[in-house]
């Protein structure tokens, strides 16, 4: 069975307005986090320490992270929250 690296989706945020002042302001990647409670997985942009204590699994936006089994990378694709197989590449 393989394993799979994940990357977390990600946002591009940046100012927003039409005023010349912001153009100086740079887009910045935020990643989302993807948390597992209750084998229901979703997404989040800002998990408190706290709350990360009480999900079965997480994996922290803006991470790659290693070692993703079969099951949990078409878990992630089947719950529909933007996470689709272009996230994933084989080890």
């Amino acid at each position: 069975m393989s394993t799979y690296t994940f990357i977390t989706p990600t946002l591009e945020q940046g100012p927003i307005g039409g005023h010349r002042l912001f153009t100086h302001f740079k887009q910045r990647t935020k990643g989302f986090t993807v948390i597992n409670d209750a084998s229901t997985y979703s997404l989040t942009q800002y998990p408190s320490e706290d709350d990360l204590k009480t999900y079965s699994a997480y994996y922290i936006g803006g991470c790659i992270h290693t070692g993703i089994s079969e099951t949990v990378r078409t878990a992630m694709i089947a719950a529909s929250i933007g996470i689709t197989s272009a996230n994933f590449t084989v080890e």
